[in-house]
């Protein structure tokens, strides 16, 4: 059942003639199907409500409420398979949200000039000398520290004026500053005035210019890599 909201970041299912478009957008391989989003307990935890209609109210992300992170599958030779993780809560970001009756549906969520930033080169695993080699030799983090969602506009159906949201968007992912529509699979929930956002989507490193860090004879991580955002904003 279509729900509300938001995000991520998260967008739009616009395109451009000078920016590679993702092929896959099922978002349904390995890392996905094995993670539930963060705010889960949160969202269950509240009585799905009717909200009133309203116009143009922005919200902003709370830094030190949200994260981001990547979830990275570890191959060890002749040996299982380990989910690497790091994490960085060094987020910022804005959009507006308007709740209306539309034609689509009984309702419709508006999000418009969304931007979520992501200081990458500060993802902190459980392994500083990872973390060094992940920001120096491959994804390079130290040049290319931020990672941008971005959604121009949005219309999302919504039943009832619903206060809960579990869709598929799709929006503007650039890391290293390479810029492609991904895919990201949300539920989010309005109480109040904040917004509880998850999502999960799946990326390739090659597509933003770089190979998964390997180690010969020893382990190499495989694509995709798992990307996780966990994100409060406020009114």
């Amino acid at each position: 059942m279509k729900k509300i909201i938001i995000f991520t970041l998260l967008f739009t299912f616009c395109s451009s003639e000078n920016i590679e478009t993702v092929e896959d957008t099922s978002v349904e391989t390995t890392i996905a199907e094995t993670i539930e989003p963060d705010n889960t307990s949160t969202t269950t935890s509240i009585e799905v409500t009717q909200l009133e209609s309203f116009e143009e109210a922005l919200y902003l992300v709370n830094k030190d409420l949200s994260s981001v992170s990547y979830l990275a599958p570890k191959q060890f030779l002749n040996s299982g398979l380990d989910i690497v993780e790091g994490t960085t809560r060094e987020i910022i970001g804005r959009f507006t949200l308007t709740l209306a009756e539309c034609d689509q549906a009984d309702s419709c969520l508006y999000v418009k000039d969304l931007q979520i930033k992501a200081d990458i080169s500060t993802l902190k695993s459980n392994n500083i000398i990872r973390d060094q080699a992940i920001n120096n030799q491959w994804l390079q983090s130290t040049l290319f520290p931020e990672a941008i969602f971005t959604i121009d506009e949005l219309v999302l159906p919504n039943k009832d004026f619903d206060s809960k949201v579990e869709d598929t968007i799709v929006g503007k992912l650039t890391i290293r500053e390479i810029e492609l529509d991904t895919p990201f699979s949300l539920s989010a929930y309005l109480d109040g005035d904040q917004i509880f956002i998850s999502g999960i989507t799946e990326i390739d490193t090659t597509w933003f210019g770089f190979d998964a860090p390997t180690k010969f004879n020893a382990w190499e991580v495989l694509n995709p890599i798992g990307i996780k955002v966990s994100i409060v904003a406020e009114k």
